[in-house]
């Protein structure tokens, strides 16, 4: 006779096959598109993995997830309605072809990363060698084994009494496969000691290669900021700039000689009022030149930068031997990461720059994480200022927000970069509800912003303008708690400038610089009382 067991089966065998089946057309989707997008990231890449034939292997195994996706998605919605024992032998089938998806998946990524360590070319600046290709593997690969996983699980209730009897009709009290599997799990089996052994070291196993260094990948922990300890010269404008006015004499007005007697009559124009006039005009104008603190690096008189009236830098309540790091948020938007790969490096050359200009320790591999872990961070350990761009919208939860404004108000500052016109005008709605109330004005060209240690006697340089010509920001208890560029300063930054002018490109870094040295200051000043 037909048995009846709980009507949940179906869809608890079902379920995860759909599932399972979306994840797989995905990947059949993406893949190519991926492969296209590491190579032009990485185009070291690219002779390798032409030589081993990778891009076939890759073209290859999106047919395979496409291919079972499909078959997969009609078994799902075959088992969840249609109750047949050839239901049951085919949702075991598509069990098995998961385990052929996986072990291709697996040789894949296994090749790729083989190709790197041969090769030695590295993704991310830090060096090829078996430990790093591990990490690397296990970061692309934990997904798959514990998608084989619970296939492996769902396969094992497939063979179950209960699931049989429910497709086939069949009415039997002897225990199935996996019933027997089952049981010896559960009850140590019929040799209890061995049973005992086997699960002890199977539980270890998952223990060491799986779940441990799950926990090490999952986002939940950041590491204290620390500001470089030492005693460096508090900046005034007359120690760090000397302004040098420039003076060009105008062009006196010329004039045409003409042969009043000629026979040829023509309009005579005139000169002061052309393109070229105007633009002499503007040229002869009065200009400032900044020369930047000659005791930035240590040369002058007035030491390195920093605070507490020292000659070698940095700031007395700092750390010994801590780097300046460069942090970005994430967010639920495009763009936040533009910059941060190892092609354009726009925040590796900053950092380059910035230890070069002062001497300080500084980060050599680009840094981000999730708004919500500024939570994270200890009493006076925050990083003084966090950086924050992108290209379309801001999409943030209410959490985050409320993440962002308890750091700021305690201390830290939002250097907020536009990169487009769009990013524009989504910040500046993010800004009226990260502080309600207050909205970005103009900083002034004599901002000690644009002042130390590097003058900017017009302001921020405005270079694209997407979101304005002139710095914007907030100010909290005399402290700006945000400063928005509204040029995408981070273009700048980029290797090749993004076809910037060198000069101009040298500015931009100049202005980091500024920020730097603004938020170290100032965050130090406002946390010391969680340091003593």
């Amino acid at each position: 006779m037909r048995i009846r067991p709980p009507s949940y089966l179906p869809i608890l065998l079902g379920f995860p096959l759909a599932v399972l089946a979306a994840v797989l057309g995905h990947y059949a989707l993406v893949m190519p598109d991926l492969y296209d997008r590491l190579l032009a990231a990485h185009p070291a890449l690219r002779i390798p993995f032409l030589m081993a034939g990778l891009q076939g292997s890759v073209l290859m195994f999106a047919r395979a997830c496409g291919g079972a996706a499909v078959v997969f998605l009609a078994t799902a919605f075959c088992v969840m309605f249609v109750l047949r024992g050839w239901v049951l032998w085919l949702y075991r089938k598509c069990c098995l072809s998961t385990y052929v998806v996986g072990l291709l998946c697996i040789m894949l990524i296994n090749r790729a990363t083989t190709l790197l360590l041969d090769s030695n070319i590295s993704l991310d600046g830090s060096g090829v060698n078996p430990v790093t290709v591990f990490f690397t593997r296990w970061h692309l690969l934990w997904p798959v084994w514990t998608g084989l996983l619970l296939t492996g699980v769902l396969h094992l209730l497939s063979l179950r009494r209960k699931v049989i009897g429910l497709y086939t009709g069949i009415h039997d009290e002897r225990p199935a496969t996996g019933d027997r599997v089952v049981e010896n799990i559960l009850s140590n089996g019929r040799d209890p000691l061995f049973r005992k052994s086997l699960l002890g070291s199977l539980g270890l196993h998952v223990l060491v290669i799986l779940v441990i260094p799950c926990l090490l990948t999952m986002r939940g922990c950041v590491e204290p900021y620390r500001v470089p300890k030492g005693s460096g010269t508090p900046a005034t404008l007359a120690s760090v700039v000397k302004i040098t006015k420039v003076v060009k004499k105008k062009a006196k007005k010329r004039k045409f000689v003409v042969n009043p007697r000629s026979a040829i009559s023509f309009h005579i124009p005139d000169l002061d009022e052309s393109v070229a006039a105007r633009q002499v005009e503007a040229d002869t104008q009065l200009t400032y030149k900044a020369d930047p603190m000659r005791g930035l690096t240590g040369t002058g008189k007035a030491g390195k930068m920093g605070a507490g009236g020292g000659t070698q830098g940095g700031w007395p309540d700092g750390m010994d031997n801590a780097k300046v790091r460069f942090i970005r948020m994430e967010y639920s938007g495009r763009g936040w990461d533009d910059g941060m790969d190892m092609t354009t490096r726009a925040d590796l050359n900053f950092l380059s720059a910035f230890n070069k200009l002062t001497g300080f320790k500084v980060s050599t591999t680009p840094e981000s994480h999730p708004i919500s872990l500024l939570r994270k961070y200890p009493k006076g350990g925050a990083p003084p200022f966090v950086y924050m761009t992108g290209d379309a919208g801001i999409n943030v939860t209410a959490g985050e927000i409320a993440a962002m404004r308890e750091y700021l108000l305690d201390g830290g500052m939002l250097f907020a970069d536009c990169g487009s016109p769009q990013w524009n005008n989504s910040f500046r709605q993010f800004v009226r509800q990260l502080l309600p109330g207050e909205s970005l004005v103009t900083i002034s060209d004599d901002d000690p912003l644009f002042q130390i240690p590097y003058a900017f006697p017009n302001g921020a340089p405005p270079l694209w303008h997407h979101g304005g010509t002139r710095a914007m920001g907030i100010k909290h208890k005399g402290r700006w708690v945000v400063f928005y560029h509204p040029g995408d300063i981070n273009d700048a930054w980029k290797t090749g400038h993004s076809g910037m002018d060198s000069a101009m490109a040298e500015g931009a870094i100049h202005m980091g610089v500024n920020i730097i040295y603004y938020a170290f200051t100032h965050y130090l000043e406002m946390t010391r009382k969680y340091r003593q």
